[in-house]
């Protein structure tokens, strides 16, 4: 069996990926004498050559754990023991899925965000499609208002070229009725008991830490959308900040799609460290002392 050294590693790399190349210490040399780029500071320039080595580090580690990959499936199928294969799970697609349940990502507030959330809830959005594609069933996943940096983002990552969603440019109003729009909010006095197929449930994707309480439920509010929230107080008792990021709110309504258990779902995937506790149900038997001077009172 061969087996390639790093060095052709390498060479390979730069074979497939022409725009990336390996730097010397003497090419960074040459580098620090080149002027700086018209508009660009010194501590850009920094970043945009650090960030461009990261990225070549990270094409040369891929190669390396795809051939390592390779290599070990091919030594387990020469010593004849298959049950150390992963086997390959046979994902359904939206197409193929019986639930016609929409779900959607707005995706229409990055002037609200930094690059740095706006690659964040790019990464949730890959979390999503985790979920939804691990569901025997997978919801209709829809991502609208999504034309701008983070759309920018996410076509930038090979990765996302081939994933089962509906990407939208239009806005949520434009791609959906909005007599069928159920906007998710905690703010909401609306509690989510079950999910109703005819209507889409909306997420907003936006990573702020919580500097725009309250921005769903007024946009829902404005705009006429109807709007609920997730039934947390109703089964869950929390002691930190009940916030909960784009891909927990998904993923629990996945859950509850498939166990239809709302209690189930979110002990499920509410991180332990927000301390999610069951909320215990209020006794309406009377105490034991009372029932049996009740009981007294009614033989006298």
């Amino acid at each position: 069996m061969s087996q390639d050294t790093p060095e052709q590693i390498e060479e390979s790399v730069e074979v497939s990926n022409n725009k990336f190349q390996i730097n010397t210490p003497e090419d960074n040399q040459d580098e620090s004498r080149q002027p700086v780029l018209e508009g660009m500071s010194k501590k850009q320039l920094r970043r945009q050559k650090y960030k461009q080595k990261w990225e070549e580090k990270k094409l040369i580690k891929r190669a390396a754990e795809r051939i390592r990959k390779k290599e070990k499936r091919a030594a387990l199928k020469e010593t004849g023991d298959l049950s150390k294969l992963r086997k390959r799970k046979d994902f359904r697609t939206m197409a193929q899925s019986n639930s016609k349940q929409r779900i959607a990502l707005d995706m229409s507030f990055d002037d609200l965000m930094i690059e740095k959330d706006q690659k964040r809830t790019v990464q949730q959005i890959g979390w999503c499609y985790t979920a939804n594609r691990h569901s025997p069933n997978p919801f209709q996943f829809h991502v609208v208002g999504f034309n701008g940096p983070s759309r920018k983002i996410y076509d930038g990552n090979e990765h996302n070229l081939n994933q089962d969603i509906f990407l939208h440019h239009d806005k949520l109003e434009t791609v959906f009725e909005p007599k069928d729009i159920i906007y998710l909010s905690s703010e909401s006095d609306n509690v989510l008991s079950e999910l109703d197929d005819t209507k889409v449930y909306v997420i907003g994707g936006i990573v702020d830490h919580n500097s725009q309480k309250g921005l769903c439920h007024r946009i829902a509010g404005e705009k006429g959308f109807g709007h609920a929230r997730l039934p947390l107080d109703e089964h869950i008792l929390m002691k930190s900040r009940r916030v909960l990021t784009i891909n927990q709110v998904y993923e629990i309504l996945v859950h509850y799609s498939v166990h239809k258990d709302w209690k189930a779902a979110l002990l499920s995937i509410i991180p332990e460290r927000k301390n999610a506790q069951v909320k215990e149900e209020v006794r309406t038997e009377e105490p034991e002392q009372n029932k049996s001077e009740s009981e007294e009172q009614l033989v006298s």
